[in-house]
This record gives C-alpha cells, structure tokens and sequence, in this order.
C-alpha cells in the first residue's frame, strides 16, 4: 500500500496506539507534563493522519464527529496505553465541587439517567461526554444534496413505538409514559413513492429485511462470486423461490429451507433459557438441529449485526429470544402453518405488526428529543419535531452553570476513584480536555461508558469489579452512508435492499422509506437524492470473540478512508451495474463512522453462568461504594431503550444514597 493511500502497522502503532510517551513528546514524562494548576501540554492532534482516516463527515452539527474519529480514538488511546499513569491525580486541584453526580459519557445510558434526575430530584449533576457531539451511537450524519437534506443514521436506528403504556418489547420498557412526558409524538407518516409504476417495497429500518421481513420481491440476494460465476446475478424474493438461481448444494438449500421455516425444539420449557445460553447459535444450529454449519456462516454478519462477532460466539438465547432468529421455537408450542406461512415473514406485515419506525438520522431524534427536554435552551428552536431534528445544538447552554445537570462535551475522563480522605462518601473525577487535566467531585458516580474503557480509569475499584469488567469482550462495526443523487438504478432493478456473499465491503445495503417528522419531508422518488446505508458486519468465525475484536479493530483502524470509500463504489457497481449505476454521477458523498468497540459479545453464560454465580452484569449494576454503572452493553442486546433503562437503575441508586 503506499503511504498516501493509507496507513502502515507502523503509522497504526506510532500513531494511534501511541505507547511510547518519550518518543512522542520529545521525552517529557506525564509527571513532567502536569503542572500545579493542572495543565497537561499534550501532542497536537495529527490533523493531516485525521483527514485521511475520518473522512468527509456531511454538515450541520455532526460534521466532524462521524463515529470514532481519528481525534477522539487519539485521546482514548493515551489513556488505554497507560499513558497518564504515572499523573499524581492528588496534585491536581479540584476546580468544581457540590455535584451530587458526575457522570462519565454522554449517550443513552446516560441521558436516561439524567432525564429521571431531572423529573424526580433536584439533585445537581454534570455529565462528561468525550465526543465534541453527544449521543454516543445515536448520532446521525447529514447531507445536502441538490437542495435536499437527507440523513442517515451513525449507529442506532430502530425504534419500536408505543402506542399505550406499559407495552414491552425485547424485555424492555417501550418508553410510551417518557415519549409523552417530553412531548415527543408517537405517530408519523411515511413519505409516498413516486416516479415508478413499480410496486416496490421499503424496510424503514436496516435489520428487518435481513431475518424477519424476508418475503419481498424487493430485496435482492447474489451469491458469492466465483471462478465459474464472477458476477452473479440478483435473484429477488430467493425465500419464495426455495432459494433458486443461488447456486446452493441440495442438501445445504434444503437446510436452509428448513431454517427459516420448520426449525423446531423436541423439548420442555421448563429450564430452556438456562440451556440455550450455555450454548452458542452455531452450537444449537448445528450439533442440536443438525443443520449444515454453512447455515451459521450465512448467519454470521446477520448476528454480527445486532450484536457483534457471530454465531460461534453468540450465546443461543440472546440470538432466538432477543433477536428472533430461528431455532428455539418449541414444537409443543408451534404451529406449522402459522410457522411456515410467508404471509406472517412480508416485509409490508412485519413493519405494521412491530410498528417500527426509523426517524431520519436513527435514534438521534429521540436523543435529541430527550436532551431538549432536560435543556430546552441547548437544541436551537422549539419543542417541535422538525426544529429538534435539525436545529443546531447550543453547546454553552448545555454547559451552563444554573443548569440542574450540565454536559461538558469533548471531555475524556481518565480517572474515577472515591476521593481520599472522604470516608467513601465523594468521588473525584479527573478528565482531559483541549489539553488539559481537571478534576471534578461530587457524591456519587455513574459510569455510563463501556467496560473497554471503565476498567481503564477506576482507581479504587475491588477485583470482583475489575473481574466482572475484563469479562466484556468488544468488536467493531462499520456504519457507511452513501448520499446518492438519485436511485433510478436500484429502481430498474425493481430493489431497494441488496444481501449478498463474499462482498469487498460488508454483506447488505438499502434504502428506507422516509419518515415525515414534523414539517420535515424527504423526497421519495428514484431521480432524486437518498441515502443508501451500508451496516458493515466485521466477522473472523474462525476466531474465538476476543480474537476477533483485537484483530478487526486494527484492521478497521488501520485502513484509510480513501480505501472504504474505493471499496464501496466497487461493492456497488458489482452489484448495481445491471441497473445502470454509474458511482461518478450516481454518489454525492459516503461517510463513514467506525465504532472500535460496538458491541460486547454476549457469549454462552452471558445471562447464566456455567458457576451458578452471578453474572457479570449483576455484579457491576450493584456498583461499589459510590460508584454506580450503566450502559446498555449490560442487557445482551444492546438498544436505545434498553440502554435508558440502566440509566433509570443507576440514577435510582445515586437517589437512594
């Protein structure tokens, strides 16, 4: 690769991992560098390193901030690398003090906790985000594009609304008494189609066509290219056709048949969830359902999806229980015709029956509807659905210091420990910002980032924290949104999403239908601007799960911009050219966010452990001391509302104390 088109393990371990301090700070030690009022000179960012690596970002608010950027994986690697070890954290001085709560990330963990905090105390707290824009993966990227503004979501997208209180959905809450209390409506329109005669049909989310809506002549399947067949062909609404034209051995296609439509379990209830979870997906496929293990290699980015690695790794009752995947359907329990009826698996029927919705930029707009409640002057414009989609967030407003709660963005907290000589009874916070260290205490904490980086910066946590902890394991994920000019392409195809095998970038793309939010209208016809989103599954099957992370993270890191972006104009011609696409006219702009560590595995025992114990989860949600943890990596699933739950258990605590 030459160097001005990406990066080499080198510039990755010199300039990223950043494990020597002497030789990038011209030999100055942390100790050196901290000086009695707390100013830390740290290495200027590589802005040149960044552009190659970050990318195009889009407009308004999260320009700049798509995913881990180069800026923000910089500063989070000082810390993982140790690099502020040897900082006297008691020289520092405490420059605020009387927070009730401080807590450590700005996403939707944490913005539930704030959002109870806010409507049952009036306990004082600040909030320390490390991204210049918070929402932690609800976060969404912006295009203009021949006068149009069109979205797409950075990471967390679906949302399933309520219609009356108390409904529940994948074993959380769906949020109906907290949408009404922050005014945030719970019906929308979808925007018609025009321009075709075709009768074509729209996931509004990127999950469901994969492994619940199936049944639709508008998604395509290609299989994988080879010597024989190096382009293949799209075959549409496969699942209705027993999976001809994909080139499958007979007895593998017939495996799948029988995956998606006839998997049953010979067995009692009693004592199945136990069961399932001390088995991966791959294991219940294949060694308790005997199916082809080409079955879990088709699952793997699909698993990915939802929740990292893939099915060797992926405990079997987090893949059927919460993400509905086939296999544990109990025969005693099952109807055949009902399990086996197309009409129940129509893409039209599953986004009625669910009732799921994908706003804009994803589960940014509910974030954002929740942040304007807690901070009505910290979102530009009024309590509207269209003004709380697009208007520009007012940052010193967040921060104010008459606010109940403030959040301080571009805050990377390097140390959390109870501040001593307080009996336990203060915790100090000690964070890094534009270059300097600052310490903040108050009564209590609640760590609402992940685990990669707690066990990186609690001071006085006691092994059996350290040890629930180091059991989370992460893995990437690649979210790339491609702002196209038109899509008359796709429509030629008579598609508009693509699952195939064996890609150069990911393994499914599509298009949504656009939701109306307010006044906000987003034009749905093929010569006119769209996003394609891709949801780009990194698998090695062939490694266990924190194998995999270590090496998907370097290579996801470790590739330039400029090559996803050649990568994905391949992709895409490879599988739209039939159609007429043309990447030169047909792409406006593609944006990529890569989150090093998007989902923790949830692994066989995750929720029962082989011991008997108690479950890694169970441990941190009880805390130490004053210290509390939420985030939604706790649950198995990882989702917006679930994450809003820990974040009601954690602000519980803090107002028990």
């Amino acid at each position: 690769m030459k160097k001005e088109e990406g990066f080499t393990r080198r510039d990755y371990l010199g300039g990223m991992l950043l494990g020597t301090g002497s030789a990038l700070l011209g030999g100055l030690t942390p100790r050196e560098l901290l000086a009695a009022k707390a100013g830390v000179q740290l290495p200027p960012i590589d802005r040149a390193a960044a552009r190659r690596f970050d990318g195009p970002s889009g407009v308004g608010d999260y320009r700049g901030v798509n995913g881990n950027t180069w800026e923000v994986l910089s500063r989070a690697h000082w810390l993982r690398d140790g690099y502020f070890d040897e900082v006297d954290y008691g020289s520092l001085p405490v420059e605020e003090d009387g927070y009730d709560v401080i807590m450590v990330g700005g996403g939707a963990s944490s913005l539930g906790a704030a959002y109870l905090l806010d409507k049952e105390s009036s306990l004082k707290g600040l909030v320390l985000e490390n991204h210049r824009v918070p929402g932690g993966e609800a976060r969404q990227n912006e295009f203009e594009v021949d006068g149009h503004r069109i979205f797409g979501p950075q990471g967390s997208n679906m949302v399933v609304l309520p219609t009356e209180p108390g409904q529940m959905a994948l074993g959380d809450d769906l949020l109906h008494d907290e949408f009404t209390d922050i005014a945030m409506p719970l019906k929308y329109g979808l925007e018609e189609l025009q321009g075709t005669e075709k009768a074509l049909e729209f996931d509004v989310s990127n999950y469901l066509y994969l492994w619940l809506a199936i049944v639709s002549d508008s998604i395509a399947y290609y299989s994988a290219p080879s010597a024989a067949d190096p382009r293949p062909k799209p075959v549409r609404n496969p699942w209705m056709k027993d999976l001809a034209g994909l080139g499958l051995p007979e007895a593998v296609r017939q495996d799948f048949i029988r995956w998606q439509w006839h998997l049953t379990l010979d067995r009692q209830r009693d004592g199945l969830e136990p069961w399932l979870d001390r088995m991966s997906y791959e294991q219940l496929l294949v060694d308790v359902h005997g199916l082809s293990p080409a079955i879990a290699r088709f699952a793997d980015p699909m698993v990915a999806s939802a929740v990292g690695a893939g099915c060797g790794t992926c405990s079997a009752l987090v893949a059927t229980k919460l993400m509905e995947m086939p296999g544990a359907a109990l025969a005693s329990e099952t109807n055949p015709e009902v399990q086996a009826d197309p009409a129940f698996r129509s893409l039209p029927a599953v986004v009625r029956g669910f009732n799921v919705g994908c706003f804009p930029g994803g589960n940014s707009f509910p974030y954002r509807y929740f942040a304007k409640h807690i901070w009505p002057q910290g979102i530009a414009g009024g309590k509207n659905p269209k003004d709380v989609l697009a208007g520009r967030f007012n940052f010193e407003r967040l921060d104010h210091r008459n606010n109940q709660l403030r959040l301080r963005t571009g805050a990377t907290v390097i140390d959390v420990r109870h501040l001593p000589g307080s009996n336990g009874k203060r915790v100090r916070v000690v964070y890094e910002r534009d270059g300097e260290l600052h310490a903040a205490v108050g009564k209590s904490a609640i760590v609402c980032a992940g685990a990669w980086v707690s066990r990186s910066i609690l001071g006085d946590a006691p092994a059996q924290i350290h040890n629930a902890l180091e059991a989370f394991v992460h893995v990437p994920y690649l979210v790339a949104n491609v702002a196209l000019t038109n899509w008359r392409f796709l429509e030629r195809l008579g598609i508009t999403a693509a699952v195939y095998q064996g890609g150069e970038f990911g393994f499914t793309c599509n298009i949504r239908q656009p939701m109306r939010v307010g006044g906000y209208r987003a034009p749905l016809h093929p010569d006119k601007p769209i996003v394609l989103t891709f949801y780009a599954s990194l698998v090695k099957p062939e490694l266990p799960a924190k194998a995999q992370g270590e090496l998907l993270r370097w290579e996801m890191f470790s590739t330039a911009y400029a090559d996803y972006e050649r990568r994905i104009r391949r992709q895409m011609t490879r599988l739209f050219d039939a159609g007429g696409f043309d990447p030169d006219r047909d792409i406006a702009g593609i944006t990529l966010n890569r989150w090093g560590h998007a989902y923790n595995v949830p692994q066989p025992g995750f929720f029962h452990p082989a011991d008997g114990g108690r479950s890694p989860s169970d441990r941190l949600r009880a805390g130490y001391g004053r210290i509390f943890f939420a985030h939604s990596e706790l649950r198995g699933l990882q989702a917006f509302a679930g994450a809003n739950a820990e974040g009601y258990r954690a602000a519980r605590q803090v107002m028990a104390l």
